[in-house]
């Protein structure tokens, strides 16, 4: 900074004085810019022994209190929105803006440091910069930003994110390559999260397959997938877990597997619609809703395309409550599929079904239960008409009036 280098002279301190006497010294003004690095350098002339003191001092940045809302070029103006999303729009209003110059406003897609905008900004004259703007919007993803600035070169710019918390937008850019037999995920926006394939069991819960991938918005890609309906991807973030299924309308399925039965002989049918291979093995259901593979029954089957294998099985299957696992094995991520639907009057049921029953059923039993008692105490001091309506229920009847009372086999009595 030769330009702004300053001589001061000091007088003779005193003789035979070896110490001399402090003295303060002011510098002018000196311009600098917010977050620039200024050495301050301080040395004798002519200069004796290398006497030199040096010091750096780095100038607050715009976002600094002090200064940010004092010195022109770090006013940016503020941003202040509102949100539609029935027509997908944000209505944007400007205030605290440089009335000297014309204003832009754009939407940007923040990725780290940099916000990359669609297409050309928006100009607004100062004089209307009292008006509020609309800028409509595709998607509402968490790092879609307004961003602001003065038309002016290397001015600061300012970034609202309206959807900054809405990160289950994210979990929607899967897509299946079936050539290849490959789930691709690829974030739209920059996001820390761990992504795995899991086993959805018909319930809230999903058990992972295979290794977890971390991911900071770099694509993420599972090979040799099975897209079967219960194949899902789970995705955990500090924030939560969000569990996605892709296959889950079925439109994607390239095997089947059903249980058939005639003349009191049943057997597996697997139908697929690609080279595949499979795994098929006979289990029985162990409560809670465990499957117990049974010794001696696992099959390998390997199937052309646009072909069906038969297992026939044993007319003893109908004596214990057994099921039918079946899972492709030529693929590195699939899920074993449960067949439990044979056609039998004296095979077991589902012991978590049974168990939903009983929930059912035992409530629905104390409340009849409490009705009829209530019906034959008051017996004692109302009379009416009791009949018998095919053997389920007894009713009475009061006039016009008819009240179900409860279930039974046979009802007597008026």
């Amino acid at each position: 900074m030769i330009g702004h280098c300053q001589i001061y002279t000091f007088g003779h301190v005193g003789k035979g004085k070896a110490t001399g006497k402090q003295v303060d010294v002011k510098f002018k003004c000196v311009p600098v810019r917010p977050g620039q690095l200024v050495f301050v350098t301080l040395k004798t002339i002519p200069n004796y022994c290398k006497a030199t003191w040096t010091q750096r001092h780095l100038v607050p940045e715009c976002r600094h209190e002090g200064i940010r809302d004092e010195v022109a070029e770090c006013i940016t103006g503020k941003l202040a929105y509102t949100v539609d999303k029935a027509r997908n729009a944000l209505t944007v209003k400007v205030t605290d803006a440089p009335e000297d110059t014309d204003y832009n406003l754009r939407l940007c897609h923040k990725r780290n440091v940099i916000c990359a905008g669609e297409g050309a900004p928006m100009k607004i004259k100062p004089q209307h910069l009292q008006s509020s703007i609309m800028l409509h919007y595709s998607k509402p993803l968490p790092c879609l930003c307004i961003e602001g600035w003065p038309a002016r070169v290397d001015a600061r710019r300012v970034q609202v994110c309206p959807f900054k918390n809405n990160l289950e937008e994210l979990w929607s850019g899967i897509t299946y390559d079936f050539n290849k037999e490959e789930l691709i995920w690829e974030p739209q926006c920059p996001v820390k999260v761990s992504v795995s394939l899991c086993h959805a069991d018909g319930g809230k819960s999903c058990q992972d397959i295979g290794n977890v991938f971390h991911s900071e918005g770099q694509k993420v890609i599972f090979s040799s997938v099975d897209p079967h309906p219960m194949l899902c991807t789970k995705f955990t973030t500090e924030v939560g877990t969000w569990i996605k299924c892709p296959f889950a309308k079925g439109n994607f399925s390239v095997w089947t597997a059903k249980i058939t039965s005639k003349d009191g002989q049943q057997w597996a049918e697997i139908s697929t619609w690609v080279k595949a291979s499979f795994s098929v093995s006979v289990c029985e259901m162990k409560p809670p809703s465990q499957c117990k593979q049974m010794e001696g029954n696992k099959f390998q089957n390997f199937s052309d395309k646009m072909k069906h294998t038969v297992f026939n099985l044993s007319k003893g299957s109908c004596e214990v409550c057994i099921c039918i696992q079946v899972q492709r094995v030529d693929v590195r991520f699939s899920v074993p599929v449960l067949q439990c639907d044979l056609q039998c009057s004296n095979w077991c049921r589902d012991p978590e079904r049974s168990q939903d029953i009983e929930k059912i059923l035992l409530p629905a039993f104390i409340f009849l239960t409490v009705i009829l008692a209530a019906v034959l105490f008051g017996r004692m001091t109302i009379k009416g008409k009791l009949t018998v309506v095919g053997h389920t229920c007894c009713r009475w009847l009061e006039g016009n009036s008819e009240i179900v009372v409860g279930t039974s086999t046979h009802c007597v009595g008026d």
